[in-house]
């Protein structure tokens, strides 16, 4: 089925309220929901990504199928949500569970909206003053054989003092769509290691909110590994809100066949004397599609920035594509910030170098394309995510799924 723009719009607005009142209930506000209106492609900051694939229906089913490959843990601690509801945890002492949602500052799509209305939140809270040494591995899990899809709602809270890791892991099979909104909301002397693992099957879409909430001085290091589906939209949006807050954030993201994955990144410097860091690498073969669109707004009085940019991409042949624009909006002069962005091919004589000592052709591709974002792949700080993240990025680079991985 294939609409315009604008009646895709308007048709998916309609889903979704019809959606949001069958999963909430008539007495649910849903003025907020009522109010958005859903992108086209004349929408500046979805130009580049069409939701034609959502003509098929998404929003009119919940996902329920059974997943044939649960994901591995990664950790002895896991918490499960499956088709967008909790399923099952094991939590440390020092971690407690709640679903009760507290509000969520930077929600901007229609889509987060919608999640906002209908999601079952897990709510997982960390106590003030205490070091989880492990980390927590969140698994969220959806299928569908035909399109449907699901709205998992994740709340990572750090209170004062609090130190943990949390591994943020997406599967999905079959046709279903993810319609995601995590949040890291983080307290004075608070420090968060997180990773958003994506890497479900080609046939799945992933639509996600992702927002960095750092109310308190605190730290917090981001690491984010996806690769391309039919569609995958991911908004992340961080609130530096305290002097003194620093936040990192390093990616890989890779394209194939006719994947698709669209990155919006926004980080918001409010106050004096914070430090942000961004730095993506992008993989682009066949006629895989990728977008980075990253952005540093320095507000009037956040005296004392440092925040940098950093985003370079390889084309693995002529037929991909990659889109990346950087943006700085500053309104301070007291500031220092850097961004830049890159798209290259694979160096031939590099290549041809290998292909003289014996290396067959693919694997002298392969090796160029390990190395250039292998200095992300060893900054990794957990073994257990390293150990996943090898094969996983091997196995996209020749073009193939670890065996028994889906994820």
């Amino acid at each position: 089925m294939s609409l315009t723009p604008s009646s895709l719009a308007l048709d998916l607005k309609t889903q979704t309220l019809a959606s949001a009142r069958r999963l909430a209930g008539d007495s649910a506000d849903l003025g907020e929901l009522e109010a958005v209106s859903f992108p086209e492609r004349k929408t500046e900051r979805w130009k580049y990504t069409s939701l034609q694939a959502l003509a098929d229906g998404h929003m009119n089913a919940v996902a329920n199928g059974e997943l044939s490959q649960p994901l591995p843990a990664l950790s002895e601690f896991v918490v499960t949500i499956t088709n967008g509801t909790l399923t099952g945890s094991t939590l440390p002492d020092g971690v407690s569970l709640k679903q009760d949602s507290p509000t969520v500052n930077g929600l901007e799509t229609p889509f987060a909206v919608y999640n906002s209305a209908v999601a079952q939140p897990v709510v997982l809270e960390v106590a003030a003053n205490t070091r989880i040494e492990q980390p927590v591995h969140v698994q969220i899990q959806s299928a569908s054989d035909a399109p449907a899809h699901c709205n998992p709602r994740v709340i990572v809270k750090l209170n004062t003092g609090a130190e943990a890791t949390v591994i943020e892991h997406y599967h999905a099979e079959g046709q279903a769509l993810t319609n995601a909104v995590t949040a890291l909301i983080t307290a004075d002397n608070a420090k968060l290691t997180h990773y958003r693992l994506q890497g479900e099957q080609a046939s799945s879409l992933f639509i996600g909110t992702l927002v960095i909430d750092q109310q308190g001085v605190s730290t917090v290091d981001s690491y984010q590994l996806m690769t391309g589906n039919r569609l995958r939209r991911n908004d992340v949006h961080a609130l530096v809100s305290k002097s003194g807050a620093e936040l990192n954030m390093k990616g890989i993201f890779v394209v194939r066949d006719k994947s698709h994955v669209d990155n919006q990144i926004c980080v918001e410097h409010s106050v004096p004397n914070c430090e942000s860091d961004q730095n993506f690498k992008g993989l682009a073969g066949e006629s895989g599609k990728a977008v980075f669109n990253g952005r540093i707004h320095i507000h009037p009085g956040a005296s004392g920035t440092n925040a940098e940019l950093s985003n370079k991409n390889l084309l693995l042949n002529a037929g991909a594509e990659i889109n990346t624009k950087p943006e700085l909006e500053i309104y301070n002069d007291d500031v220092k910030c850097a961004h830049g962005t890159t798209v290259g091919q694979l160096d031939p004589i590099q290549q041809f170098y290998l292909q003289s000592r014996g290396i067959p052709a693919a694997e002298a591709k392969r090796m160029l394309s390990l190395g250039f974002v292998n200095e992300l792949l060893m900054s990794l700080p957990h073994e257990k995510v390293a150990e996943w993240a090898t094969p996983w990025l091997e196995a996209e680079l020749v073009h193939a799924r670890p065996a028994g991985d889906a994820a």
